[in-house]
Parts: structure tokens; sequence; C-alpha cells
């Protein structure tokens, strides 16, 4: 059973800090130095002071970035620029954006979760995580004592119960409306008691999908279990909860692009991979929009993978049999995983072909990950790597089937879009 509840959320006061979209960011782990610097520079207040500091040369044991944030959090709490709600409730979270030229708008809430280990099967990982960004967040966590940033949890509800219960019926009362340009975020306060508690009802025999930030929940998981009886209240994690099986769920495809680690030999690799992988020269239009609908309408009978080496040098790989890729697969690599684009890349063309394994650490230094292709295409122009790798996203429903059987996929198998803002609503522990 899945225990969610209302909470007690700490705001950001607007009436000091000024509007909200000055004082919230992205995730902490697409904040690019130059975006990082940017959101400092916009607001005294904004929340990546807690979830992304600056370093310096001088930092310390006493003097870091997860000490300062920990310093800035307890400032801004003293001085009321973060304001507890005086009512427990959930926090409505919509977000509407334009994909694929459709428009659509995701409705979830904000919720604390009881956190309990994955092998219950109730709260359920699908990729797996690194030890450098677990090492990063618990540090940050140790410090305040607060979740900055939601976990993002997907719930099945074909019938839609739940969602009509977060249905705005004009008695709500509205947070805020933030328009980044690419999303319309809005956030609303559900406190009535008897809504909040049939959704916690609805929910409580329902399985939870861990879609974003597995690195943060395994951080909160070994938290309360280190520290229960010390830090008041911490056995709840703040969570988004969202329906996997509503009509506006988005999954981009993060493409692979990489320096091999010998001299490369464009020829030698056409030839390698002709052994699993019908090819094809690019024909048409070069860009990310022809890039992405070749792709989907080929992918929809075999899985397939654009290849660029340059502009003179871009093929169309169709994989000839997806079982060819079992036995370059190791023991922790269940054989149900041959039906992922991802894996065929992983397993084939970067570990078996070009000696690339990113599961270590010696491996990762060679290969970058990109959503916009065309930036993958540029990385390689410039000759600061070899060969890029487009791929069709994962689809939702391998996604929910591979969890189910404690399937982990390979780490940036997905990327949901849009991106959560941080600094919405703060769950902080104890009083």
């Amino acid at each position: 059973m899945i225990e969610v509840i209302p909470f007690q959320g700490l705001l950001f006061n607007t009436q000091v800090t000024g509007p909200l979209i000055e004082v919230t960011a992205p995730p902490y782990d697409v904040i690019a130095p130059d975006l990082q610097e940017s959101l400092y520079q916009r607001n005294l207040h904004n929340v990546v002071r807690l979830i992304l500091g600056k370093e310096y040369s001088t930092d310390s044991e006493i003097d870091n970035r997860y000490t300062r944030a920990a310093n800035t959090f307890q400032k801004w709490m003293k001085e009321k620029i973060l304001l507890r709600d005086k009512e427990p409730g959930f926090y409505i979270y919509s977000q509407e954006y334009e994909f694929e030229g459709g428009r659509f708008y995701r409705t979830g809430f904000f919720a604390r979760v009881k956190m309990e280990g994955f092998s219950k099967g109730n709260i359920l990982p699908h990729e797996f995580t690194l030890a450098k960004a677990k090492t990063d967040r618990t540090r940050l966590l140790n410090a305040c004592h607060a979740n900055f940033s939601p976990i993002f949890g997907l719930f099945s509800d074909p019938e839609g119960n739940i969602d009509f219960l977060l249905k705005d019926d004009g008695k709500l009362e509205p947070v805020s409306v933030i328009d980044d340009g690419s999303v319309v975020h809005r956030i609303w306060r559900l406190n009535n008691p008897a809504i909040c508690q049939e959704i916690s009802d609805k929910i409580r025999d329902k399985k939870i999908y861990i879609a974003d930030g597995h690195h943060r929940y395994e951080t909160a998981l070994a938290f309360t279990e280190n520290n229960h009886e010390e830090v008041e209240d911490c056995s709840h994690v703040m969570m988004f909860l969202t329906n996997m099986d509503s009509d506006s769920m988005s999954i981009f495809p993060i493409h692979r692009v990489a320096k091999s680690p010998e001299p490369f030999d464009r020829e030698s690799f056409l030839k390698q991979i002709r052994v699993y992988f019908d090819i094809a020269p690019w024909s048409g239009p070069l860009n990310g929009a022809e890039v992405k609908s070749h792709l989907k309408k080929l992918g929809s009978k075999q899985i397939t993978f654009c290849v660029y080496m340059g502009k003179d040098h871009t093929y169309v790989l169709t994989v000839k049999n997806s079982k060819n890729v079992l036995p370059l697969l190791d023991e922790n690599e269940p054989n149900d995983m041959h039906i992922l684009d991802v894996t065929q890349l992983h397993a084939i063309l970067l570990r078996h072909i070009l000696k690339i394994d990113t599961r270590e650490k010696e491996g990762q230094q060679y290969v970058s990950y990109k959503v916009n292709s065309e930036e993958g295409m540029e990385m390689v122009d410039k000759g600061d790597y070899d060969v890029a790798f487009f791929m069709n996203p994962t689809l939702i429903d391998q996604v929910r089937n591979l969890a189910e059987k404690g399937i982990r996929l390979p780490q940036k198998a997905t990327f949901f879009y849009p991106k959560l803002l941080s600094g919405l609503v703060i769950n902080k522990f104890g009083p």
C-alpha cells in the first residue's frame, strides 16, 4: 500500500521576492554553468542558491555549497522569505505546452509519499543511478533536511478518477501562473480535507513509477533509514504525481554523441555495424525536425537509428533482428531489454563496437547526452566528437512493463517533458 498524504508546504513570499518566475528554477541536473549564473543574477532569492549553489576555490568542510545552502535556507525562513502554509493540503500543478504540433495540458499534484524500498514492489524505479549524483544530493539533504525539488512519480489511472478530483472548479485558491515562453506552469492549493482524503484512498493500492528523481529518492530513503530517530518527520518525501494513462505524457529521446577512445576509422566502423544493421545513406534534408520525423516513421516497424558522422556521412541504421543483441548482454541485463532502442545502442554500437561502457566511470567521459539532435550534429562538425546516434524515445508502456518486472533501464533512457520547476513548494522535515 502507498501512503500519500497532504502537507504544509513552504512557499516563497512573493510580496517580498517578486514574481514566482524569478525565484523558481529547472531541476538541478539540467542547470548548466551559464544558466546557473543567469539564475543567480535573476533574483537574490532564486532557489538555485539552495539546489545548486556555486562552488569556490576556497571551499572547505565547514564552508561549501551545502553549508551555504543550509544557512541561506534558515535565513529565508527566519526573514519570512519562505512561509509555511497554515493548513495541510495537496498542491495541484499543471503544465501547458506544445509537443509535436499538439497542445497538451499535464496535471498532477505535489504530495508527501512515505518511502520504502524498491523490493516491496510499490514504488518502482525505471533506470539506474550514478554514485556521484547520489553523494551530491546526500550532502545537500544532510545539511538542509528538506526537499527543494519534487520527485516525478507516475501512477496508472485509466479511468481518470484521480484526474477528475484534481479538476479546478473555480473554487481553488490560485498560487501563481508562470509562463516561461515554452511552458505555462500553474499551481493551486487543494486543502479540502474530504477531497484530499479521497485522493489518498484512491491511490493507496496503486504503484508509483519513478519517472525522474531516482537519485533524490534513493538519497532520501537512505537518509530516513539513518536518521529517523534524530530527525523528526523525515519518513516522507515530496513527489509530483501524475497519471501515466493520460494523453499528455511526453517522452523525448536522449541522443548519444560519442568520442572513440581509439582513433576513429569511419569505414571500419560501418563494416562492423553491418553485422547487426541494415544501412542506408540519409536522403533529404538533414535537420532536427527531419531526423525526428524519419525515425518515428521507420521506428514503428523496427528499431531504427540515425548515425551522423558529418553531413556527407549520415546513415539510417535498421536493426536486422533485435534478438541479435542477446549474446552481448551481461548477466545483469535481462533478455527482456532487447526490445529497447537504448539497449541496442549501448550494447552493440557503444560497448561492442566502440568499446565504450558508460556503466563504468572511465567510459562516461566518451559520451555526451543531448535532447536536441542539432546540438549533437554541431559537436561532431566541430571535431570534438566522432559520431552522433539519434534515436526514438522509449515508450511509456515499455517503462511500465519493465519496471513491474524489476528491470531498470540504462541511465538516461528517458527524458520526460516538460521538466518540473524547483521552488514552487518545499517540504521541510520537522517543525
